[in-house]
């Protein structure tokens, strides 16, 4: 049991460390966009391969990944979060700073109208994967109680995207953002437990990406923000 309790927390630890070199890689660091996204995958990966290793578990069942069944009802919730995602944005885009987004996806994550599209692609298939395998399945699974895992979890998620888009918003709207960010993060984790797996979670994180990302790609392309 000593030895098992000091796995988690050393699972606990490199959680927090990769959050914490992810911020720090957005805000102090600020490399190209594929260079940052390459730091986060190898310090997102590293913990999990570790804590495997240590526990003799595969990664699937690092990270909680198993086919589902009965996929159907998580069609609605990625309708649903996709809709959700851009009525946010009717409802708040004259609080945003459309130009000053704008101006941070072309020039500190270096979006052109070339390369924005593959950016937005990788963001929607690949990073909502990385995302959701590590606070969904592996950092939730470092907590013995189900509802301290999520809470943790969440809040991680949250805090993570914190260095992303810190310069965006307004206080009152920042606050929003991450408290929803929070909120999403446990719905994601009820999903993800509900199947059983973080694919669930995984196709729903995806359809608020592709949402986002899509009026990422008009801010690029000038259509708005300009």
């Amino acid at each position: 049991m000593q030895n098992t309790g000091s796995i988690r927390l050393f699972g606990i630890g490199m959680a927090l460390l990769a959050v914490t070199a992810v911020f720090l890689t957005e805000q102090v660091i600020q490399p190209s966009y594929w260079l940052k996204s390459a730091i986060k995958v190898l310090t997102f990966s590293v913990p999990v391969i570790g804590y495997a290793f240590l526990t003799g578990k595969t990664i699937p069942e690092t990270v909680n990944l198993r086919k589902i069944s009965r996929p159907a009802p998580l069609f609605l919730c990625m309708v649903l979060f996709f809709a959700g995602a851009m009525l946010l944005f009717v409802i708040f885009h004259e609080q945003l700073n459309l130009a000053g987004i704008r101006q941070a996806l072309l020039q500190k994550e270096h979006l052109t109208r070339e390369n924005c599209l593959f950016v937005f692609a990788y963001i929607i298939f690949c990073n909502s994967f990385l995302e959701e395998a590590f606070f969904r399945g592996f950092v939730f699974q470092l907590f013995r109680t189900k509802g301290v895992g999520a809470l943790l979890s969440a809040g991680l998620f949250s805090v993570y995207h914190i260095g992303i888009f810190i310069t965006w918003f307004s206080v009152p709207l920042f606050i929003l953002c991450v408290t929803g960010l929070a909120g999403v993060g446990l719905f994601l984790q009820w999903i993800s437990e509900k199947y059983r797996s973080v694919a669930a979670s995984y196709v729903v994180h995806a359809s608020a990406n592709l949402a986002i990302n899509l009026i990422g790609a008009l801010l690029v392309f000038g259509i708005i923000g300009s």
